[in-house]
């Protein structure tokens, strides 16, 4: 069994980010460390589906919201547990494996900032980085937590071509989100505005409530065959 077939038996998700191809950018937001390696394997770990389909009643019901927060950080735990037998299942190859957990840090790589784990699924073109600035599939939408690891096995044959955005003039996101963080642009740089979010999130907990929302990441039709089927009504 060879290193790509290990993880996919693994994991929901999964691909191979090319480092090199955007190595200037990578270096100059989180330092030389980042690209010590010239491949990472990019795994997502698909959230609990019924937690998830819960979220709409979080905001009245604080339980719901804590077992929504739970979850989100439950996923994390069990990604890089998985991204750990990864790589030690690399390292028995003799090759070089450094994992990146959900915090997207290591002891190994001294890095100038957290590393953003969408970074590497968005290069290694598993999706596309959606209106909300979510990392979103076609198989499970928004609906996963990404980890990342970075190897110098050489993985050149399981680069897949860039994915283009797919959420074209959907709004839901954008319609649904309670902190009005999201405006309707195809740029997640523009659509997106994490200080709204955060001052929601704030709000939220000023009000004695769980730090906890997700509405755009359940909303996403990809993910979510019930606002799927009312997208597809609309367009019909």
């Amino acid at each position: 069994m060879d290193i790509m077939q290990y993880t996919e038996n693994l994991t929901d998700i999964c691909g191979v980010a090319h480092l090199m191809e955007d190595k200037e950018r990578l270096i100059e937001t989180y330092g030389d460390d980042i690209c010590k390696y010239p491949y990472a394997i990019v795994v997502g770990h698909l959230m609990d589906h019924d937690i998830i389909e819960s979220i709409p009643l979080s905001y009245n019901d604080d339980k719901i919201a804590q077992d929504y927060l739970d979850e989100y950080f439950n996923s994390h735990q069990r990604a890089a547990k998985i991204a750990d037998k990864i790589a030690d299942f690399i390292k028995k190859q003799g090759f070089d494996a450094i994992v990146l957990d959900v915090s997207g840090d290591s002891d190994e790589v001294n890095l100038k900032m957290p590393f953003s784990n969408k970074a590497s699924a968005n290069i290694a073109h598993i999706g596309w980085l959606g209106k909300n600035n979510l990392m979103i599939t076609k198989e499970f939408g928004p609906r996963l937590t990404w980890v990342t690891i970075l190897t110098n096995a050489d993985l050149k044959d399981y680069i897949k071509d860039e994915q283009d955005s797919l959420c074209g003039d959907c709004k839901l996101c954008v319609n649904a989100c309670p902190g009005n963080a999201i405006c309707d642009d195809q740029d997640p740089r523009k659509s997106y505005d994490p200080v709204a979010c955060g001052e929601y999130l704030k709000q939220r907990r000023d009000d004695g409530h769980p730090v906890a929302c997700g509405m755009c990441l359940y909303i996403c039709p990809y993910g979510n065959e019930k606002t799927a089927k009312l997208r597809s009504n609309a367009e019909n």
